[in-house]
């Protein structure tokens, strides 16, 4: 059995000062068992002001996260904060991990391997539950650090945040492993013992397709060639969504509601795609992989669609039994949907949530969870536009 609790903290100028406050919240909150591990989420300046050194040294357990744009606890929601969910079991063991080195196109499963090991071998048993952060790289597909993974620790679970920030190049965002930080790094969290993680997922509701549709002809990896047998930059021609190669203002946040009929594990769960922009040669560039005979529908979405469908899930994580932590993602656009008013989902999900449950919830340059999980079987998947819950 997992025991859990929350903490964060404001304070940016002063590490100790952080740290002290951190400390007396764990105090006042938990009572720690054999083995313990924090999951933190904090805006960049943490890093810059050592603070997250500071906690690293000074907390009596292995930290690992990344940095986020906005972030959640029970009864709090901010920007410039840091947070941290930490989980302690006597009957379940923790493992952090740490890749320096992660290169746009570069073999993953090299970069991957050591560190993978070095981590499992700390653990008494095979992991049941990983929890990934990796780097905003835009050349890479999302899908390629869940497919790493997959090699590294077969038919178990995957869940998982890219690396985000608040800047217009994300070069700011950095995966963390106790006092180690950086933008190329990719840290990860290894859970063996007595789990039985559930995964839950929302996405756009589908309320607002748009009258348009088409399949897949041709694609590589996480580049639309062909749609309907034309370059993908003639197909959104067709339909004035694009000009002279260039893609129109907005199309980059019309969601791709994927059908991937075609892959052998295919669970029937659709997958949400974000379209980037056109190459040279008119194939349509995209942040996760599309697969070749998917088809596809396009919709909008506005923050009363978000908080639509986040409201109905977090109602559905309350009546839940034997809860002992959530940990949440929420796609950065989601949060974009909200303009000025950027805390909405996060405070929603904090007036919603059963205040005695500990959770944290924070925002995601891509989200990685499972389709579908049983023992034995397990779909992973990379996501986009999507809020995902991991409930342990």
């Amino acid at each position: 059995m997992i025991k859990a609790a929350t903490v964060f903290t404001y304070e940016l100028d002063d590490p100790q000062l952080a740290l002290a406050e951190v400390k007396k919240q764990l105090e006042e909150k938990i009572t720690f068992l054999k083995n313990s591990v924090g999951i933190i989420m904090c805006d960049p300046e943490f890093i810059a002001s050592r603070v997250v050194t500071a906690l690293a040294e000074g907390l009596p357990f292995p930290i690992a996260g990344t940095t986020t744009t906005s972030q959640a606890v029970p009864s709090e929601a901010g920007v410039l904060m840091l947070t941290m969910l930490v989980l302690t079991s006597d009957d379940a063991s923790f493992s952090t991990g740490l890749a320096e080195q992660i290169r746009e196109g570069e073999d993953m499963f090299a970069a991957l391997s050591g560190p993978y090991q070095e981590a499992a071998t700390k653990l008494p048993e095979k992991p049941k539950l990983a929890i990934i952060f990796p780097p905003l790289i835009l050349g890479n597909a999302g899908d390629c650090y869940v497919e790493v993974f997959e090699k590294l620790v077969p038919n178990t679970p995957i869940f998982g945040t890219i690396a985000i920030d608040d800047s217009m190049t994300y070069e700011n965002s950095a995966p963390i492993c106790g006092v180690n930080s950086g933008h190329t790094m990719l840290s990860f969290i290894l859970i063996s013992g007595d789990i039985t993680p559930r995964f839950f997922m929302a996405t756009i509701s589908g309320k607002r397709l748009l009258p348009y549709s088409g399949e897949i002809t041709k694609s590589s990896g996480n580049i639309i060639e062909e749609i309907n047998d034309v370059t993908a930059a003639d197909y959104f021609e067709s339909i004035g969504l694009a000009k002279n190669g260039v893609i129109d203002e907005g199309v980059q946040f019309l969601p791709l509601l994927l059908d991937f009929k075609k892959r052998e594990d295919y669970d029937g769960v659709p997958v949400v795609r974000a379209l980037v922009t056109f190459d040279e040669c008119g194939a349509g560039i995209c942040r996760g992989n599309i697969y070749e005979n998917s088809v596809f529908k396009m919709s909008t979405f506005d923050g009363e669609d978000v908080l639509e469908t986040t409201t109905a899930l977090m109602d559905k994580l309350n009546n839940l039994e034997n809860v002992n932590a959530i940990l949440m993602f929420s796609c950065m656009v989601r949060r974009m949907s909200f303009g000025n008013e950027s805390l909405a989902e996060a405070q929603r999900i904090a007036e919603i949530m059963n205040p005695n449950t500990p959770y944290m919830m924070a925002y995601s340059g891509g989200e990685i969870c499972p389709t579908s999980y049983s023992l034995g079987a397990v779909t992973n998947r990379f996501h986009n536009y999507s809020l995902i819950v991991c409930v342990l």
